[in-house]
């Protein structure tokens, strides 16, 4: 398997010498090699290596040469070709196209019930994978191959979780099974896991040859899922037992989504009934208490006190600065600030929040003095320190020095060249890969420059990271780009939406990726969710033809700031706005206040998603710098930043 073909030696060879000539070579001739290469792509992914043939000799010299023949590989993977595989990832192990071949090969020798030689590829490149499909496939393969004396520990390994596993599961599960090692016990213990992470379909299922008992309990956890209230009502009904411990813990956390004050009422009942043990009660009372914080109930900075006197936790120390914010009591802010550690306490965060309770309490020249040191930065908290003082914003702009003999010598090596041409020919993604690797091998210096290299090939992706790690920082052009100008002016105005905040939002959303998806499935530069996408359409009269209308940068954009705008006129507020467009509108509608209006950065600082809150903040930094770039001038984000609230004058 492991020889190596003439075909690869030739494409050895040829990407060798694209070192020399690609780096001399002149952009039309580059240009026509692109051309070519785009032409010839989707004849290799055909699997039909003869019409790729014409093309070949133009591109012998183009450093993407290898791709068309891995592109060829993928639909003709199989004996006659597996060394050639073996000998293309072994010479070309770090280029994009590596981890795709290598996972489609591993497939392909699954099938073809070639044990050793996946298990090979799968000890020596898939065994750290985050999939337990590849895992499985592993246990199946040393089950076929004739097991080993790990095999039934690793394999119960798997089996024991509260979650249903992936089918490539079922095989190695199936053995378990008739080898008798899926004994009562065991059963139970996953089925108790099932039920703790209210998988009840899998308890079902795993309770199905155990005694009635068993199917019984599953049927008393279901019911406390749905009601826990009616089954929580008579603490005195529960003997002290582990299984009651664990059953009334999942009760009362699922208690606490519902009905918050009632939970803790009986909470209080059953932690003095039950022997929970100090892991469950730390669960179950920390669980009520960031509730009740999130929502801000009454009693919640008591509970926050007291989880936090029993077992110090940070999120519960953040929310008891954020319920006396919330509360706008600024004694009680200073005193929770006091007991974070002095790394976080010097964080722009907790500092803004420190200054703005010690000018509540009438320290005006304390504060001013962290205002000042604030406002020297750039930042969201910087701006808003900034406007507290009514100074200008720090912007720092300084532009990038280039020092062109590092970037010549850059831009004569293999991986940069085929970073390049990836990034022009559309394999964006196999192009970041490989940016990635490239850049873990260069000194500092080659980084900062490698952003400016990237700048001028409009990779703003790439620009954007290298230059915030690196030493040009403060070059806001590389950083803060405005790529599709044209386009995005066009739709800002048709949709009555500032171009500033739609490419904030573009910037915190995808880094100017247009292919970008994300784990939750958005799409595109604005990363729209297809079923928002679609909904956009309709309303806009724009075509939709599935996921691909929002892979191009016009309709991306298009439907993008059409939401965007619907969410403005819906909540008559850029921060809600935003952060409806994170997290949903239905999600703010019930963020906001009813009965009072709250300043808008004690609003923020409450939002109770995490990714939700530094989004906002990300963002309104995002526009006052685009605002900056486009316009000249310094618009302030407290301008953009009235009070929430359903109160008369509020903004909800």
């Amino acid at each position: 398997m492991h020889g190596v073909p003439r075909l690869v030696k030739a494409l050895a060879a040829a990407i060798l010498l694209s070192l020399a000539a690609s780096a001399g070579a002149t952009p039309l001739h580059i240009e026509s090699q692109r051309e070519t290469f785009s032409r010839a792509l989707p004849l290799a992914q055909s699997g039909t290596w003869q019409q790729v043939e014409p093309y070949v000799p133009t591109l012998q010299d183009y450093p993407l040469m290898p791709d068309l023949r891995v592109a060829w590989l993928h639909r003709r993977l199989g004996r006659g070709t597996d060394a050639e595989v073996a000998a293309i990832l072994e010479r070309y192990p770090d280029y994009g196209f590596a981890t795709g071949l290598r996972k489609r090969w591993a497939e392909s020798l699954l099938r073809r019930q070639q044990w050793d030689d996946y298990l090979d590829i799968y000890t020596g490149h898939l065994a750290d994978a985050k999939d337990n499909k590849t895992h499985c496939k592993a246990l199946t393969a040393r089950l076929r191959r004739g097991g080993d004396g790990k095999l039934v520990e690793d394999a119960l390994g798997y089996w024991m979780s509260g979650f249903s596993q992936p089918k490539e599961c079922d095989p190695v599960f199936a053995w378990l099974g008739a080898s008798g090692e899926l004994t009562d016990e065991r059963r139970r213990q996953r089925m108790m896991l099932a039920l703790e992470g209210g998988q009840f379909r899998l308890a079902r299922y795993l309770a199905r040859p155990l005694p009635a008992a068993d199917r019984k309990q599953v049927d008393s956890w279901a019911f406390m899922h749905r009601w826990p209230q009616r089954s929580l009502g008579r603490p005195d009904r529960f003997e002290d037992t582990r299984s009651n411990r664990r059953y009334v813990s999942y009760g009362l956390k699922r208690l606490a989504r519902s009905d918050p004050p009632g939970a803790a009422v009986l909470w209080a009942d059953y932690r003095d009934r039950l022997s929970f043990d100090a892991e469950s009660s730390q669960a179950v009372g920390r669980r009520i208490a960031l509730v009740h914080a999130q929502r801000h109930l009454p009693g919640a900075r008591d509970l926050l006190a007291a989880q936090i006197a029993e077992h110090r936790d940070e999120d519960l120390v953040h929310w008891q600065i954020r319920a006396a914010l919330w509360d706008q009591d600024w004694p009680a802010v200073e005193r929770a600030l006091d007991a974070l550690d002095a790394t976080e306490a010097a964080a722009p965060d907790w500092q803004y929040w420190r200054a703005r309770a010690l000018e509540a309490q009438g320290h005006v020249e304390e504060a001013r003095e962290i205002y000042a040191e604030l406002a020297s930065e750039r930042g969201y908290h910087s701006f808003l320190a900034a406007d507290r003082l009514g100074v200008d914003y720090a912007w720092s702009h300084r532009k990038a020095d280039p020092d062109e003999t590092v970037i010549a010598e850059l831009e004569t090596r293999p991986e940069m060249l085929r970073a390049r041409e990836l990034f022009m020919t559309g394999l964006t993604g196999r192009g970041r890969i490989e940016w990635q690797r490239m850049m873990k091998r260069m000194t500092e210096d080659e980084r900062a420059q490698a952003a400016l290299l990237a700048h001028r090939w409009n990779w703003h992706s790439r620009a954007i990271r290298a230059a915030s790690d690196q030493a040009f920082r403060d070059d806001l052009e590389i950083r803060f780009p405005t790529p599709w100008l044209e386009l995005y002016t066009e739709q800002t105005d048709r949709q009555g939406v500032d171009i500033a905040w739609a490419y904030g939002i573009t910037r915190s959303e995808s880094l100017f990726m247009p292919d970008v998806r994300s784990h939750a499935g958005a799409v595109g530069l604005m990363q729209l969710m297809p079923e928002t996408g679609r909904q956009t359409a309709r309303r806009a009269h724009i075509p939709w033809r599935g996921r691909r209308t929002l892979q191009t940068p016009k309709t991306n954009v298009t439907l993008g700031t059409r939401y965007l705008s619907e969410m403005q006129d819906k909540f008559g507020s850029r921060v809600l706005a935003t952060a409806a467009y994170n997290a949903g509108p239905h999600r703010v509608n019930r963020w906001v206040p009813k009965d009072r209006e709250v300043p808008a950065d004690i609003w923020i600082e409450n939002i109770p998603f995490r990714e939700t809150r530094g989004y906002v903040k990300r963002v309104l930094a995002s526009d006052a710098v685009f605002h900056w770039r486009l316009s000249g001038e310094t618009r302030r984000i407290s301008t953009v930043m009235p009070a929430v609230g359903d109160a008369p004058g509020g903004s909800g």
